[in-house]
């Protein structure tokens, strides 16, 4: 009895071995796949998620520029403007207040602003669709976060995009420079 005794626990220490060592091996796989997966995760945030937003958020800024530099070296066509225009007639839009975006209606903008033109007949335009402008300028003031406005170059977006709303809303070109009195955030 006693050598069946020795021959089951060699039968039980022989069995048992190779789930000894196939139990470290796979003890293995879960850092291995954090070493290979983790990687390859960044990467595609990096790529995919990350870098769009990042491209979407300062597109604005090189197209400003790009929209700038045409308008001062010539048209379309590759000729400069004998005369270049300069911005001297001034309209002025007062107090216009919006909520944050994001803030649950608790943070607010204020602003005041001198828009100016070359067109000679600026304010008449201007007064005649205040309405239609101020809106415009709300819209954008409203798409803001506070994240948004703790960019040093805030104010100059602020200005290129309220630029552009009301290029949309005239339908054509007519405010070329906006100059803040006034930017306050509460």
């Amino acid at each position: 009895m006693a050598e069946k005794d020795t021959s089951g626990e060699k039968g039980g220490a022989a069995a048992g071995a190779p789930t000894a060592s196939g139990g470290g091996m796979s003890a293995w796989m879960p850092v291995i796949a954090v070493v290979v997966l983790v990687p390859a995760l960044s990467y595609a945030m990096a790529m995919f998620v990350i870098a769009p937003q990042l491209e979407k958020r300062f597109a604005a800024a090189p197209a400003a520029e790009a929209a700038h530099g045409a308008d001062a070296k010539g048209d379309a066509h590759g000729k400069k403007d004998d005369v270049k225009k300069e911005a001297t007639v001034p309209f002025e839009f007062k107090d216009i207040v919006s909520n944050l975006s994001g803030s649950m209606r608790s943070r607010y903008i204020k602003v005041t602003f001198t828009a100016y033109s070359s067109v000679p007949e600026f304010p008449k335009i201007a007064e005649e669709n205040r309405a239609k402008l101020l809106d415009a300028t709300i819209g954008v003031l409203a798409r803001l976060s506070l994240a948004d406005l703790e960019d040093p170059a805030a104010k100059s977006k602020v200005s290129n995009e309220i630029i552009y709303a009301m290029e949309a809303v005239l339908r054509e070109r007519v405010v070329e420079e906006i100059y803040f009195s006034e930017f306050v955030i509460q």
